[in-house]
């Protein structure tokens, strides 16, 4: 029965059912899950860092890209993110935007300060709304794009076992529903046919003694 059923045959079938499926989704706390993988964190804050810069910059050319996520996400150089920067400006001669940046990336404690703020930055990004934007991403971000696979891969990974275990409780309860409502059919076509029966018993006791009756009046 569960194979050939969709989510929404089950919801008509068991109208019982869609506070089942909310309270084991709810249960299964799939906003939090991936809060406890730490390379998956860890990622998301290199991603979100990419994104950061990109955008606050403006347009940086396909080598200056490049180069940034080369620099962020396999280098971990921020300085030398901070001179590619500096270097696109003098390029397009925007120094008013990358003056912004580089002060930012610049002081003795700029390389944390700018960490602690992606990883703020980072943390206030539902996963479900990063998740979607990382799916946008990879169709046009070649250089990100390996970086994108392997969160989705992790992130598919630790929230499988979730998925998994709450799909598991939705089916016991279906099975459940099901037991009941063939256990009350089966009640139900019991009690049709011992109606049945007793009905034809009391048509026939009925016919037994109108004959006797008549019989006796005959004599």
């Amino acid at each position: 029965m569960l194979d050939s059923v969709r989510l929404s045959d089950i919801r008509v079938l068991y109208p019982n059912f869609e506070g089942i499926f909310q309270k084991h989704v709810k249960d299964a706390r799939l906003d939090i899950v991936l809060n406890k993988c730490e390379d998956f964190k860890a990622l998301k804050v290199d991603v979100v860092s990419v994104w950061h810069l990109r955008e606050k910059h403006g347009h940086l050319d396909l080598k200056t890209h490049s180069a940034l996520v080369q620099a962020l996400l396999v280098e971990h150089n921020l300085q030398h993110a901070k001179k590619l920067l500096e270097r696109a400006d003098d390029n397009t001669n925007r120094p008013g935007v990358v003056t912004r940046i580089v002060s930012f990336l610049s002081g003795p404690k700029a390389e944390e300060t700018f960490k602690n703020h992606m990883k703020t930055t980072a943390a206030k990004l539902p996963d479900s709304q990063f998740l979607q934007r990382l799916d946008s991403e990879d169709i046009g971000d070649n250089d990100l794009r390996p970086t994108i696979q392997n969160a989705t891969v992790l992130a598919l990974k630790e929230l499988s076992s979730s998925i998994d275990a709450a799909v598991k409780k939705m089916t016991h309860a279906i099975l459940a529903m099901e037991y009941d409502h063939c256990g009350m059919s089966v009640k139900r076509e019991v009690e049709n046919e011992e109606k049945k029966v007793l009905d034809d018993a009391r048509i026939e006791f009925i016919d037994e003694i109108n004959k006797k009756s008549a019989g006796r009046r005959n004599s």
